[in-house]
């Protein structure tokens, strides 16, 4: 069965769990268990352990292929993010200037063309 909502895989020593911590063992009744081991459907049994075993590794693969993976692309995508930064930021600035200027002198032209003698 799968654990999604589980936390981030630990790294390190912890990193590999022990086969108990994966494999969910069910809780049987007295009348449900078998009267002796040959009765137990040890195929269906190691199935169950593989299937398990393997979602769980598929998680935990996932999980650390993700954080490497958002690693490298910070690390290779952070000089072109800080250059698009600063070619926004000067554009911005251009484009605030040039409308500032272009205000400025369409007020001014305004004044101009009401007070002829003022300013020539």
């Amino acid at each position: 069965m799968s654990n999604s909502g589980s936390a981030a895989p630990k790294l390190g020593s912890e990193a590999i769990p022990m086969l108990t911590e994966i494999v969910e063992v069910p809780v049987y009744s007295a009348a449900n268990l078998p009267a002796t081991l040959r009765e137990i459907d040890w195929d269906e049994v190691a199935g169950r352990v593989r299937r398990q075993v393997s979602e769980h590794l598929a998680e935990r693969i996932g999980a650390v292929l993700d954080l490497e993976l958002h690693k490298a692309l910070q690390t290779a995508l952070a000089p072109a993010v800080d250059s698009i930064s600063r070619t926004l930021h000067e554009t911005l600035r251009q484009r605030m200037q040039a409308a500032i200027d272009e205000a400025v002198a369409l007020e001014i032209a305004r004044v101009r063309v009401k007070n002829p003698d003022v300013g020539s």
